[in-house]
């Protein structure tokens, strides 16, 4: 499936789109309530804030105040001052709970010109401020959230020209560390950020544009649209945003008034507006039932009694999307060359006397065919063309003991490669077929003979026989049987023991298809697992099968939810899923939106002792570079999903 790779800039259509469809309920917030005059103000001396924020310790509530004269100032709720880091600009800053009493800070300090860490913790009953690490920065930080991902904190954090980066913030021996995920394009000014961790949505103001939501985790499509429109804020500056997780509420400030937005449904409109007297916020929060609210550059927290929203009923049972077991990525091959979606599907050659010298094969589907050792390192690449698909299979022919096959659709055909004992490949030349496109293969032997299954895009599957000669030149493809199918086929394997055929279709499920009966009487598949969304979400791409006696199973790529579905050896039991995720010790990122995988049950040795799982990696992230390909130990798929 070819990558979703749509920013959306078309940001003037978007917003006018909203604009006009909220326009009834502007109107009607510009006509609302008086000002309001603030209840009570804590006075404050020499912080220069523009942000606050409220947290708790010891049962005890405080504000935590950015400080252009002092860094940063924590006072309690009467405004009496507790600590100060006393040194430092400190204009923006995050905030992230770590566990009871402990909460971790992200700071821009503009004398040093670095991003730091700290920790904000109690110390034998009261606060205290501690240093982790920093980074420095080329460009002024303005905006900076946490998120919480598979129990890592991530930050994103996003400069004044508008480019963000996410990383992952994590302990080291002698500081943290700030690991590099991603980079993120807005545009200039942007005022702040918040991650909502339930529903995996980033939420961006930038003013005066409106509020963006995508999506926080860098394995998933970003899915940027708009949250809330600037028309529907009625200013042209706004910002200060903060979630109260309690109720779901975003909480925010435009010009003189401060917004609540259900978090889940931003469509509704704002769920509460108010404007304040003689005051024009920047940043807003509420604590114990009271609206706090800070002027740009304050020595003063305004107060304000007001009605609060309900939490919205959704809210009471909203937990967001359900969790799949990650397991960590043990390795990756080296970046294909070709740029957007190339990388594709990947098939391994077990070298039978020396396993740990075993050949990874994989498809750049705009250039052709790459080889690496089990360690990623590029060994050669075949610039034969646009080959999609590959897979091979053992088979003694002249020096050659494994033959591999490549759909090819530059001249529509099948590539053939011959692999020698010492692991060794030659090409053996391009094939041609009668058909349009070729796109998905699959090879396995049947007694003596090998064969193949090759789909067009377009139309049928059709049954081929890999007839070898006396030499390179002399191969040819005899067709065998067509299988007409009702759409799009790619993803396909056989089982050589039990001759059936698996095959994927995009949106509908995995097909199994006894070959034998296929071809004695014209019997049709039968689908055996349904996409569900959940168990199987589409596209179904890239299958392997893991052969271990009683414990062999069918691996899915389920590449609508960026994981991989086990299935029993026959494809009638789900057994279950799991994400290939961040592995920080070797610096490797997951893996999201795979096309093709093979899976071998061989030992490679011990850093894969009880096999290996190769899928295509369709976001390359940490850093961002083309696409590649992951590898997985099975030992570490076992043990996460307790396979017996």
């Amino acid at each position: 499936m070819a990558r979703k790779y749509l920013l959306k800039t078309a940001v003037a259509l978007a917003i006018a789109g909203l604009v006009s469809a909220c326009g009834p309920r502007i109107e009607q917030a510009a006509s609302g309530p008086k000002p309001i005059a603030p209840q009570q103000e804590l006075a404050l001396t020499n912080v220069v804030s523009s942000q606050l924020a409220p947290l708790t310790m010891g049962s005890t509530d405080y504000l935590l105040l950015a400080s252009e004269a002092r860094g940063l100032v924590l006072v309690d709720a009467k405004g009496t001052e507790k600590l100060a880091l006393d040194g430092g600009t400190v204009e923006r800053f995050a905030l992230h709970q770590l566990a009871d009493d402990n909460w971790l800070i992200a700071l821009y300090d503009e004398d040093s010109g670095q991003l730091q860490l700290r920790q904000l913790d109690l110390y034998e009953g009261s606060p205290r401020i501690r240093y982790l690490g920093a980074m420095a920065t080329t460009s002024p930080q303005v905006a900076m959230c946490f998120s919480r991902q598979a129990d890592r904190t991530h930050l994103f954090a996003i400069d004044e020209n508008g480019l963000g980066h996410e990383y992952v913030v994590h302990p080291r021996e002698q500081a943290w560390e700030f690991t590099g995920v991603r980079p993120l394009y807005f545009g200039e000014q942007v005022s702040s950020c918040v991650v909502d961790d339930r529903s995996g949505k980033l939420l961006v103001a930038q003013p005066p544009l409106g509020i963006w939501s995508l999506n926080a985790d860098a394995e998933m499509d970003e899915a940027r649209e708009v949250f809330a429109a600037s028309g529907e804020l009625a200013a042209d500056d706004f910002g200060g945003l903060w979630l109260d997780d309690a109720s779901g509420n975003l909480w925010l400030t435009a010009g003189d008034k401060v917004y609540a937005y259900n978090i889940n449904n931003p469509r509704q409109g704002p769920q509460f507006v108010t404007a304040l007297a003689d005051l024009e916020p920047v940043s807003a929060a509420i604590q114990q039932g009271v609206l706090l609210a800070l002027e740009e550059e304050s020595d003063r927290v305004l107060q304000f009694a007001v009605k609060l929203p309900e939490p919205a009923a959704e809210m009471q049972t909203f937990r967001g999307p359900v969790e799949i077991p990650r397991v960590r990525a043990s390795g990756q091959t080296a970046p294909v060359s070709s740029g957007g979606d190339a990388a594709d599907d990947p098939a391994i050659w077990v070298n039978p006397a020396n396993p740990s010298a075993s050949l990874i094969l994989g498809t750049d589907k705009k250039s052709g065919l790459s080889v690496y050792n089990l360690n990623g390192e590029l060994i050669e690449h075949f610039p034969v063309g646009r080959v999609n698909n590959v897979d091979l299979r053992p088979m003694q022919h002249g020096k050659y003991v494994a033959i591999a096959a490549a759909s090819n659709r530059t001249d529509p055909g099948v590539s053939l490669f011959g692999i020698s004992a010492d692991g060794k490949v030659d090409d053996l030349g391009l094939r041609n077929l009668d058909m349009g496109d070729p796109y998905g293969l699959c090879v396995y032997r049947r007694g003596a003979d090998l064969m193949a299954f090759v789909s067009d895009k377009d139309g049928a599957v059709q049954l081929l026989q890999i007839v070898p000669g006396e030499g390179n030149v002399d191969w040819r493809l005899q067709k065998v049987a067509q299988l007409e199918v009702d759409s799009q086929v790619e993803g396909c394997v056989v089982d050589d023991e039990t001759q059936m055929l698996f095959f994927g279709e995009e949106d509908a499920g995995i097909w199994r298809l006894d070959i034998a009966a296929f071809l004695a009487s014209g019997a049709r598949p039968q689908l055996i697992a349904q996409v569900d969304g959940e168990r199987l979400a589409a596209d179904v791409e890239g299958m392997g099968l893991y052969h271990a006696g009683d414990r062999s199973y069918l691996v899915v790529s389920s590449q609508g939810n960026n994981s991989y579905a086990l299935f029993s050896r026959d494809g009638s039991e789900f057994v279950g899923h799991f994400k290939v995720d961040i592995n920080l010790d070797k610096s490797l990122d997951g893996s999201s939106e795979t096309d093709g995988l093979e899976v071998s049950s061989a030992s490679f040795g011990s850093q894969y002792p009880q096999g290996l799982l190769v899928v295509q990696d369709g976001r390359n992230r940490m850093p961002s570079q083309t696409q590649n390909f992951k590898l997985v130990s099975w030992a570490d798929i076992a043990e996460k999903l307790q396979l017996k």
